[in-house]
Order: structure tokens, then sequence, then C-alpha cells
């Protein structure tokens, strides 16, 4: 009892100079009191990149990120980042900005420099495997931690192949043939069910964006329905020159009360604007660019299950006949466009 009260009393007792910490009985000292950790401010968005140029993407991987820095972060609109470089891939080594390798998060600082990326590293990830689903879990977790906003976006940027795997060996262990984000360091890529998984896990976003190759399908939209409200894909072959990035981010932070849909219909404007008004190369290939909502997607099913059972009943010829008549994607005869 007396040890207690004489602690309370030193305690509670004026310091003199250089009497802090008071001593207690037994010779140890009081701990000086610790401020708490404030929770980082809440912002309107938070942007979350997941770059994956572990492969022959590396320098559009390295010219987006500059593009990102043309508008940078606000107090209302947050940009995060996962960026991955590696050396040896079979094409498209770039060797630029020291040739670093491994994998970085940055939150993207504003920079007019092109040429180089400026932002602050803010995590270094070595060789982590981003055609894991579960490196993107540990991205969009770090993101929301740190970043923390009202609402969230994705961005998953890499080579994508709408419901076939990227790479055709990878094949035997999908439980279902769709893939994203091959990681040539490790031969990975995680398919479209893990993809819904890793949003899942992470309580998914308002506004979700594929940016890669034919990921603009039905299918594709209905797996992930339930984790995001507004997605926006291409069809086609995506070019690989695309300048975007700083206009509808500027847009974003012009008003960043938007919502997701209005978002989602930016991102598909100025990649329209790009091509038609802003010189960009098409490579050849058709364009295109959809905003959908997702959660429209349940209603798209049962129309277009009714549609296929119609469609069934049909002469098989006939079938067969519209079947090769109708628009298909990228280099597959089966990426079938329903409106033809």
């Amino acid at each position: 009892m007396l040890r207690t009260l004489t602690a309370a009393l030193l305690l509670a007792a004026p310091c003199s100079a250089g009497s802090w910490p008071p001593a207690l009985s037994g010779g140890r000292a009081a701990a000086a009191p610790v401020p708490e950790a404030s929770a980082p401010a809440l912002a309107d968005w938070t942007v979350m990149y997941f770059i994956n140029a572990k492969n022959n993407l590396e320098s559009s991987g390295l010219m987006d990120m500059n593009q990102l820095e043309l508008t940078g972060s606000t107090d209302r609109v947050k940009i995060a980042v996962e960026l991955g470089r590696m050396n040896g891939q079979h094409e498209g080594d770039d060797h630029s900005e020291g040739d670093w390798t491994g994998v970085r998060r940055y939150l993207v600082a504003a920079d007019r420099d092109t040429t180089r990326v400026n932002s602050p590293v803010l995590e270094y990830r070595g060789a982590a495997d981003m055609g894991s689903w579960r490196e993107l879990v540990s991205f969009i977790e770090w993101a929301k931690v740190n970043f923390p906003a009202r609402r969230y976006a994705l961005v998953l940027w890499d080579h994508g192949n709408g419901w076939l795997p990227v790479d055709d060996a990878n094949a035997p262990d999908f439980y279902s043939l769709k893939g994203f984000s091959l990681d040539d360091e490790t031969g990975h890529e995680f398919s479209l069910p893990q993809m819904a998984r890793a949003l899942e896990a992470t309580g998914g976003v308002d506004f979700l964006m594929l940016d890669g190759c034919n990921m603009g399908m039905a299918s594709v939209s209905y797996e992930l329905k339930d984790y995001a409200r507004a997605l926006t894909a291409s069809e086609e072959v995506e070019p690989g020159v695309v300048v975007r990035y700083a206009q509808f981010l500027g847009l974003l932070n012009s008003r960043p009360g938007m919502g997701a849909e209005e978002f989602a219909a930016n991102t598909v404007r100025t990649y329209r604007d790009y091509f038609v008004n802003g010189g960009g190369d098409s490579e050849g290939d058709p364009l295109t660019q959809s905003a959908l909502r997702l959660y429209r997607m349940s209603a798209f099913r049962e129309k277009l299950d009714a549609w296929a059972l119609a469609a069934l009943r049909a002469e098989p010829v006939v079938l067969r006949a519209a079947a090769a008549k109708a628009r298909f994607y990228g280099e597959f005869p089966a990426y079938k466009d329903l409106c033809d």
C-alpha cells in the first residue's frame, strides 16, 4: 500500500528542472506519456495501381508511373502504387533509371519530369511475386490502411487474356481459365476467380479498372460483380502506349466528390480522346473500351441465359453460320461480341 501511494504522489507532484522522469521506489523511472498516434486523414478517393511490369511491358510501366506523377496525390485524392521490374525477360528489358529491379510501393507525388520516377519509395518488397493473388491482397490492405478514403479505385495493369491464361503453361493450374498479371520472373499469373477472391478478402472497391487486353467480357464482369460498383475494360487488344492517366486523374482532382460511375465514364472518354484527338497509335487494332455497372450483371445474366436457350433451339446449321460471322476480338475466334 505504501509503495502504491508513494508512486501516486510522485506522479502527481510537479517536477523541478532536471527531475523528469521522477524516480519511483526501487530506483526505476516512470515512462513519459506517449501521445496517441493520429489516424491518417480520410481522403475522398484512394486510387490503387498494381503495375506488374515484370515482363515485356517494363518500359510501359515506367512511362505510366511518370504519367501518374503529372497529377500526383493531393489531400483529397491519394494515388498508391505497387510497381515491379525485373531483368532477363525474353524481350522488352528496360535498363533506364539505374536498372533497378524488384517490387516497390509508392505514394505518388506530383512531378513534371517524365523521364524519371521521383516519388519516394515507401516500401521495398524485394522479388515479390506479382503473379500471385496474395500479393495483390497485401498491396490493397497496405494502401487501405495507410491511405484510408471514402471511396477506393483499383487499377490492375498488365497483360490480360479474358477467359484464357496469358501463358498456356499455367493452364493446368487454373480452376477457371481466365488470366491476368503475368510475372515473367516467377512464371505465375492469377486466375479471374483468384482476382475475385483478392477483392473479397480486402472488402472490394468502388471502381475497378482492368488495364489489360481482352478483359471486357461478360464472364469477367459477372465474376467480379460483387466486388465493385463500376468496371472499365477493353474487349479488344489494347495498344502498348495509351496516355490518359494524367487526364482522368486530373478530372478526379477537379471533382473529388464524383462517384464510381462518373469516374469510370471519364476513363472511357479520355481513352477515346487520346486516339481521336491526341494522336494515339492504335497499332492496327480496333479500339474498344467500356464502362459497366456491375450491380446490373445479375439481371444481364438472366437475359443472356434466356437468349442462349433460344439460340440452342435454332437449327444447328443456322447457329454455326451466325457464330462464324460474329465479330471476335484479339486472336481468339471464341471471343465473340454478343451485339453481333
